[in-house]
């Protein structure tokens, strides 16, 4: 009975010199571990945390992670991606061609209004010029219809292009930074553009976070990526 209370002893004691000497060196490096898990208490039951794929885990879930944010202010990039050479020329090859469609009927129109002032009032002809005038008029509307649509069509797609741009430069940087998620954003200290209180609301529900810690804005990362200035 003695001998196993000396052994019992003897193994506390071995214990708690490896127990002193790890955290001795732990303390001289300043790290603590590697260990597999840490548990932790509570009243609800205990947690487990645990590295998954190099990132703090207390489940299963993807949702039960720890993933890394990072925000950028995505308009900041897209204006000056939409001012591009290529871009601009683009629409402004459009407005020649529309324009040039659209000139015919204004011409015409013109032509048909100098030719009504130079009627009298009873002559029977007005109403064969007012006629044509309504129709070259409708033509004319219609042709102005056409032109918004096709520079929307052109607008819309390349803001598409260049919003792809700036996603394929926030993967490159993130893949750099380590960052898993980015969120887009107006910095809550930007300037307002006026305007009126439909566009003053948008501007503030962009403003997605009201504060945020310094270093997790990237926008200026990703600019540099895609070769743009930090204006």
């Amino acid at each position: 009975m003695k001998n196993n209370t000396i052994n019992i002893a003897i193994a506390i004691f071995l214990f708690i010199a490896v127990i002193t000497t790890t955290l001795m060196s732990n303390d001289r490096t300043g790290v603590l571990g590697p260990t597999d898990s840490v548990v932790l208490a509570g009243s609800d039951g205990d947690i487990t945390i645990k590295n998954n794929d190099g990132r703090l885990s207390w489940g299963d879930k993807k949702t039960s992670t720890v993933w890394s944010i990072g925000f950028m202010e995505t308009g900041k990039a897209l204006s000056q991606l939409l001012k591009a050479e290529h871009f601009i020329e683009d629409r402004d090859d459009l407005e020649e061609e529309l324009m040039g469609t659209i000139s015919e009927t204004r011409s015409a129109l013109e032509a048909v209004a100098e030719e009504a002032k130079n009627l009298e009032p009873d002559n029977p002809k007005r109403i064969e010029i007012r006629q044509q005038w309504e129709r070259l008029y409708d033509e004319f509307q219609r042709l102005q219809k056409i032109g918004a649509n096709a520079r929307s069509v052109l607008m819309a797609k390349q803001m598409q292009e260049s919003y792809e741009e700036i996603v394929e430069a926030v993967n490159v940087v993130s893949e750099r930074m380590n960052i898993d998620i980015v969120l887009r954003f107006i910095p809550p200290d930007g300037e307002f553009d006026q305007g009126n209180p439909d566009s003053t609301i948008m501007q503030i529900r962009l403003r997605t976070a009201l504060r945020l810690p310094e270093g997790i804005d990237i926008t200026n990362e990703v600019l540099a990526e895609l070769g743009l200035d930090d204006e």
